[in-house]
């Protein structure tokens, strides 16, 4: 594993670490040498025990903490904890996040709230909680998604509460700057998790058919990628070639990326009626 180009952090604390691009980003910390908290509702013993089992160095530690990233009190405390233990983070990464899809006009209200309370308000509570130990030199992320950036089929609260962890991240830059805290924001295309996993099993094959656009990348590829963002301090990080067309495309050329869009959309419109 090759070294960070600013240094490998000293203490990263991780939400989400439990699975997914969380743990992935965990192992890669561990493996360079950095001390690791992992924050989410269950780490499991074995999931614990192979990151100890990839310590490098005396003194390195690795830690789970139980916490509900919607509770403010919760991550406040559980943040707290994790610095007695291991000390100030110089790296938190915030990837704790849902994905609840149906169109909108069938999706419970209660429903819209839970994702946005997570995604959202939990990417505020991590950053609320980490950012007042955080000093100068010091690396903030905010997991978004490329569809924090293109709005997208049945995805209404996913879309809303990735837009918002968007416009978060923006003002975290520009207030943290003058701390000398770097805040990035990662905006990935679709990822092999279990949260793909589940909208496969439970959501539209015509969001299935949008998505397709950018591709699947597996949890490595992405990880590989965000870190190679990550690396060189970057703000907006989207790992993947397809995927960062789109985002520049959306960006650049929103009218064209609607008018593709909306022919895939009927494509995929029609073949469901079939």
């Amino acid at each position: 594993m090759s070294k960070w180009i600013q240094g490998t952090p000293r203490v990263a604390f991780i939400s989400g670490g439990g699975s997914g691009i969380g743990l992935q980003i965990a192992k890669a910390l561990v493996a360079d040498g950095a001390s690791v908290a992992l924050f989410d509702l269950k780490v499991d013993g074995a999931v614990l025990d192979e990151l100890q089992g990839l310590r490098i160095r005396a003194g390195q530690a690795v830690e789970a903490f139980t916490v509900d990233i919607s509770q403010s009190t919760e991550v406040e405390t559980a943040i707290g904890n994790a610095v007695e233990m291991l000390g100030v983070p110089d790296f938190a990464f915030n990837s704790a996040g849902i994905l609840r899809t149906a169109l909108f006009t069938e999706l419970p209200a209660e429903t819209f709230e839970q994702v946005v309370r997570i995604n959202l308000i939990g990417s505020r509570n991590f950053a609320a909680g980490v950012l007042r130990y955080m000093s100068r030199g010091s690396h903030l992320v905010l997991v978004a998604s490329l569809s924090g950036i293109i709005g997208g089929y049945t995805q209404a609260a996913y879309c809303a509460s990735k837009f918002g962890v968007v416009g978060l991240a923006e003002v975290l830059r520009l207030e943290q700057k003058p701390r000398g805290i770097d805040v990035s924001v990662v905006c990935p295309g679709e990822i092999a998790t279990p949260l793909l996993t589940y909208e496969r099993q439970h959501g539209s094959k015509v969001t299935e058919a949008l998505n397709a656009t950018a591709g699947v990348l597996s949890v490595e590829e992405a990880v590989a990628g965000i870190l190679a963002g990550l690396k060189k301090r970057q703000f907006m990080v989207t790992p993947g070639f397809r995927a960062r067309l789109l985002r520049a495309m959306a960006r650049k050329t929103s009218g064209l990326l609607r008018w593709i869009t909306d022919q895939t959309l009927s494509k995929a419109l029609q073949a469901e009626r079939r």
